[in-house]
């Protein structure tokens, strides 16, 4: 186990100028260093397993491909197929509350940056690489979304994807440990465990109280039958996530464990980097990919699914020739299939950077060597504590008055928590904290849910195979930040709520200079304040949107399959034809169990 060598306070360095949050840093930059040196070596020593042909090969074991991979592997006499560009999980992988910081290192993440486009300036575009894809490395918030998100992706022409129809899918992937006598809206058979946070910081629970305070309703279970609970305004509720018992359930650790990879007609290739689908006589009959024995090409008979991701899964088309006519005779690639929306219609949540941050006296958590070494040996030795738990454990789901008449889905999103020490350091102090367990502040980023700005994604001319170009259109509508400036206005109704006064929690803004002379809480001050400041939630999608043959930029029908060309399909969030109210790795664990069953019935069908 990783973390074995801590026993005592004793084992740590001392420094008389350093905080305990800094050595802890210490320590945890030296077991991240040795899992990722080991993760490297395993890696480099992978074999190429695959063989001459399959039935099926899918593209990306994300949150979406690993449940393709599942579920058509299934089927005995199909040979699948599974190609995954980066390494596998490590033990580092699995405590919640670590979530992205131990992987910063590019070999678990895509070297992706955004372009600068609307308010965004280029930021760092984070998705993950390896066995589980972001679900590996994400925050595991673990939402479905919203009823009326499927209800009008039903309504676009996308039949088979109203609310109804999709819910047994959620319910299928989902082994739910908090409500299972619910069965109207949960599963308990499915492979992915979901279960609240055990452990509920202090901190949050202040804030979860100062919003309810302010008129909010209580949400038990915001995966059930309302987001906003008795509320038309917000709704606040703790978040489910893809843990079980204080460790992360990726998709690749839910559906793709030891007894499914010992499936006989099932193989897993890591370190395979896909460069492009084959396509002869209008049909997809191939994979040309990259990996430890070099450039392969693999056969498929039936067909190939791409389920690459909202950046990778266009990128992997577009290579492949299919995309928009112009792009790809600007990039050089040889036209196969002329489809204008590849890669367009990015749609992303998006939020800006107020410079609001609740600061803690009384509670304020900094934390002693001795407490951090306490919080490590309760995870070590019992998957308990703070480390057992996510970084914004709770959320605000709020319906801003700018939302269309008759719409009664939230369009704000606020995650509670996140928190990190102010302590001036000397300059040889490693920063603090990593994994957030003690801190003295807690943030504030309001996230639109809806925004009617579109993105893009397009090769890079010089580099092709290189990451996309990602024009994210941040604000480019700058009507989307109506609801993020009504939200930033709560802040001086949760300043003056009994929950934080009683307990020193005050509301800190940072003002730039700039906006100084404007009115605070005012709408100029607010949209002052986030100027060139805002970025995308990295939850990216419709890059490869669904929709009716009357829709010029559908890229698949709403059977996932890939307009123009036979025998492919495009499985992941980038089919949605928007964003849903929410964090979207359920969504994609839904879209993977629903277009594994769409296959199985189209081949089914034919014999």
């Amino acid at each position: 186990m990783w973390l074995e060598p801590i026993a005592s306070a004793a084992a740590w360095p001392a420094s008389a100028q350093c905080s305990a949050a800094s050595i802890f840093a210490t320590l945890v930059a030296a077991i991240v260093a040795k899992g990722l040196k080991a993760a490297q070596l395993k890696a480099a020593a992978t074999r190429d397993a695959v063989q001459k042909d399959y039935d099926f090969i899918v593209i990306g074991a994300g949150s979406a491909g690993c449940v393709v991979a599942n579920r058509l592997s299934e089927e005995k006499k199909w040979k699948v197929l599974l190609l995954e560009a980066g390494p596998e999980e490590t033990d580092l992988n699995m405590v919640p509350a670590m979530a992205s910081r131990y992987l910063t290192d590019d070999f678990f993440w895509w070297k992706y940056t955004t372009q600068k486009s609307g308010w965004d300036p280029g930021s760092r575009a984070s998705r993950g690489k390896g066995m589980g894809g972001s679900s590996a490395v994400n925050a595991m918030h673990f939402t479905r979304g919203n009823r009326e998100d499927f209800e009008h992706l039903k309504a676009l022409g996308n039949t088979g994807w109203g609310f109804e129809d999709v819910l047994k899918y959620f319910k299928k992937a989902e082994n739910n440990h908090d409500f299972p006598k619910d069965t109207t809206y949960h599963g308990t058979t499915g492979p992915q465990d979901v279960m609240l946070d055990r452990f509920r910081d202090p901190n949050t629970a202040l804030l979860v109280q100062a919003y309810e305070e302010i008129g909010m309703a209580r949400v038990e279970d915001v995966n059930g039958a309302s987001q906003l609970g008795t509320s038309t305004v917000g709704g606040v509720s703790w978040a489910p996530g893809a843990v079980l018992n204080g460790e992360r359930r990726s998709s690749n650790r839910a559906y793709l464990g030891a007894a499914v990879r010992k499936r006989p007609n099932l193989t897993v290739q890591t370190g395979a980097f896909v460069r492009r689908v084959v396509v002869s006589g209008g049909r997809a009959v191939g994979v040309e990919y990259d990996g430890p024995a070099g450039r392969k090409t693999v056969t498929a008979t039936k067909e190939v699914v791409v389920s690459g991701g909202a950046y990778n899964s266009p990128q992997i088309l577009m290579l492949s020739g299919i995309g928009p006519k112009a792009h790809l005779q600007d990039v050089g690639i040889k036209l196969v299939q002329d489809l204008p929306g590849v890669g367009q219609r990015l749609h992303d949540h998006m939020f800006g950077s107020g410079g609001v941050k609740f600061l803690l006296s009384k509670t304020a958590k900094l934390g002693t060597v001795q407490q951090y070494v306490d919080t490590v040996k309760e995870y070590v030795q019992k998957r308990t504590g703070p480390l057992s738990a996510t970084a914004n454990p709770a959320n605000l789901f709020y319906r801003s008055s700018h939302q269309p008449k008759g719409v009664t889905r939230p369009d704000i999103q606020i995650s509670i928590g996140g928190g990190r020490t102010t302590s001036k350091l000397p300059a040889s102090c490693p920063e603090g904290d990593p994994a957030g367990t003690f801190y003295n502040q807690l943030a504030f980023n309001p996230i639109n849910l809806h925004p009617k700005s579109r993105g893009q994604i397009l090769l890079n001319k010089k580099a092709p195979y290189g990451p996309p170009l990602i024009f994210g259109n941040v604000f480019g509508d700058e009507s989307d930040l109506l609801p993020v400036i009504e939200a930033y206005q709560l802040v001086a109704r949760l300043n003056a709520t009994k929950a934080l006064r009683s307990n020193g929690v005050q509301v800190s803004v940072s003002t730039a200079k700039a906006c100084a002379s404007l009115r605070f809480n005012s709408d100029a001050f607010w949209r002052c304040q986030l100027k060139g400041k805002g970025k995308a939630n990295q939850h990216p999608t419709s890059t490869c949107s669904m929709g009716p043959d009357s829709d010029p930029l559908a890229v698949v029908n709403p059977r996932l399959q890939v307009r123009g060309v036979k025998g492919l399909r495009v499985i992941d969030a980038s089919v949605l034809a928007e964003t849903t109210s929410g964090n979207t790795n359920a969504v994609c664990v839904m879209v993977g169990e629903k277009g594994a069953d769409l296959i199985k019935e189209d081949w089914k069908s034919l014999h």
